[in-house]
């Protein structure tokens, strides 16, 4: 803005922002082309970015980010609520608007740059016309009254989920103003809960643990058992590795 505000004295912050906004991407390109020409160091992106978009662009009707699905206005919808609705904010003032359409925009080189934006409309941001906060808090916005300056587009990073709900009248049902309901992403938690864990915080150390050896008997005495109540498990009694018994009933089979 310096270098704008020398080059043209006589305007007005308006004009100069104006001015700003309408010449920015031919600033831009001059800039990185002055740059390039004389040898200076220059980020990869940031040439890339310079040339511009290309001419086609990706359309979607739903795009999920950041826990919230944003979904494009629809003309034939029949919903009560109207779950299109985005908000952004610039300094201190708050935009409202409808998600018209989602484009995702490439970038031509090598490091395949790409961004997402939102065209959307927007409702008049001036509080007392076109929004207004009753006392109770809840904002609303006059859905016939839109932002008089011409900038539809925002980042999807910039746009947070709003709904708009329409007042239970039954006398005016064409009632252009339409309260404001933001939208929790998902994920996210609002407060803090009041209800304890259920598991342990933490683990408390356990002793050790201390016998007395001497008490134990480490040989027991078998001779005052009779032999009767012995059981033995002799696998030469038992036949399994017997290699005459097995050759024994082979040749009886055989026979």
């Amino acid at each position: 803005m310096e270098q704008i505000r020398g080059a043209y004295p006589n305007y007005t912050e308006d004009q100069l922002s104006a001015l700003k906004e309408n010449e920015f991407v031919n600033w831009l390109k001059f800039y990185v082309r002055f740059l390039l020409s004389r040898g200076d160091p220059i980020q990869p992106w940031l040439e890339e970015l310079a040339l511009g978009p290309k001419f086609v662009a990706v359309s979607y009707p739903m795009y999920c980010t950041r826990g919230y699905a944003f979904k494009i206005f629809s003309e034939n919808t029949t919903q009560p609520t109207i779950n299109h609705g985005i908000f952004a904010r610039s300094g201190e003032v708050i935009y409202y608007g409808i998600l018209r359409e989602i484009l995702e925009i490439h970038y031509p080189g090598i490091l395949n740059l790409r961004c997402v934006a939102f065209f959307a409309d927007w409702y008049n941001p001036i509080v007392g016309y076109g929004v207004r906060i009753d006392e109770f808090g809840v904002t609303s916005v006059h859905s016939r009254r839109s932002l008089a300056n011409y900038d539809p587009f925002i980042l999807a990073s910039q746009a947070d989920k709003v709904t708009y709900i329409r007042h239970p009248r039954v006398r005016n049902k064409q009632d252009p103003w339409v309260t404001v309901t933001h939208i929790t992403p998902r994920g996210k938690l609002e407060g803090v809960s009041d209800t304890a864990a259920m598991q342990q915080s933490s683990s408390n150390a356990i002793g050790d643990l201390h016998v007395d050896g001497s008490e134990i008997d480490l040989v027991v005495d078998f001779t005052g058992v009779g032999d009767n109540e012995v059981f033995s498990d002799s696998e030469s009694e038992n036949g399994e590795f017997n290699e005459d018994s097995v050759s024994s009933e082979y040749s009886s089979n055989s026979d």
